[in-house]
């Protein structure tokens, strides 16, 4: 058997909206981006004693006032949790790309891998994805639920 842990998105850490420092109004936001999806599979190495789940993370964002089009690179990371514990957490950078007068733009992360042991606690493990987002990008996202690119 396969005991593959459930990959998600981590809902707190969904969406991120960045502004110019010091500013949160309307005329300093410089993007509103959310994490659009995870796929990717699980398989059995080794004589199915070891379990790789390989991942791609997809995103998309807005380009808000104080862009202008430039391209938007935003920190994400991937930890693995059983329960209450965070077991390791890798950080990683995903750039968006605004194409010419596009006010949207999309990207798909490279190829995210993580082994496990093929037991039953693995089972129990989430690997979850989400923004690196500061405490105020945290209240701001609390605070304003229905923000989309």
């Amino acid at each position: 058997p396969m005991f593959c842990p459930q990959v998600a998105v981590l809902q707190q850490a969904a969406k991120v909206t960045t502004f110019l420092p010091g500013r949160t109004d309307v005329g300093a936001q410089i993007t509103t981006a959310q994490i659009t999806g995870i796929a990717g599979a699980c398989a059995t190495a080794k004589n199915n004693s070891l379990l790789r789940v390989t991942f791609r993370a997809g995103f998309a964002a807005s380009d808000g006032p104080a862009d202008h089009g430039a391209t938007v690179e935003l920190p994400y990371f991937v930890a693995l949790r059983r329960g209450n514990q965070i077991i390791s957490e890798q950080d990683y950078t995903i750039a968006l790309h605004f194409n010419g007068n596009a006010s949207t733009a999309m990207a798909t992360s490279k190829p995210v891998k993580v082994e496990l042991a093929n037991v039953r606690d693995s089972q129990d493990v989430q690997v979850l994805v989400g923004f690196k987002m500061t405490p105020e990008q945290l209240a701001y996202a609390a605070a304003h639920p229905m923000a989309a690119p």
